[in-house]
């Protein structure tokens, strides 16, 4: 498992409207130090971003488009508005990875997201 290897991901079921709920798409997106730690079983939570088929226009500026392919099947966006730490467990699958250049977009699009500008005074 490595940044920016995209899994299906179990999320369990939905019981209210800010859950996820059900299995869907999630990039990793930890250090490889934490990738390596899950990898020798001295820790097992996983920092992920999901995915959703749904472009929403109130976050959409927080969305990265991205294509299907390998075992993704469907177009989708990634939702840097809604990282969240999973256990290991609930990882199904790796159905792809993204490229070099959506890495990059996807780090500038959490700096949006933490309000992390690069020229703050």
């Amino acid at each position: 498992m490595k940044k920016g290897d995209i899994y299906l991901v179990e999320f369990g079921k939905s019981r209210d409207s800010f859950a996820f709920g059900k299995s869907r798409p999630a990039v990793v997106f930890q250090t490889d130090k934490l990738n390596l730690a899950l990898e020798e079983e001295i820790y097992d939570y996983v920092l992920v971003i999901p995915f959703s088929t749904k472009n929403d226009i109130v976050t959409e500026e927080f969305r990265l488009k991205i294509k299907a392919r390998g075992d993704l099947k469907q177009d989708s966006f990634i939702v840097c508005n809604s990282i969240c730490f999973l256990h290991k467990k609930y990882f199904k699958q790796k159905l792809s990875s993204l490229s070099e250049d959506e890495l990059k977009s996807v780090e500038n699009i959490l700096k949006n997201v933490f309000d992390l500008a690069e020229n703050r005074q």
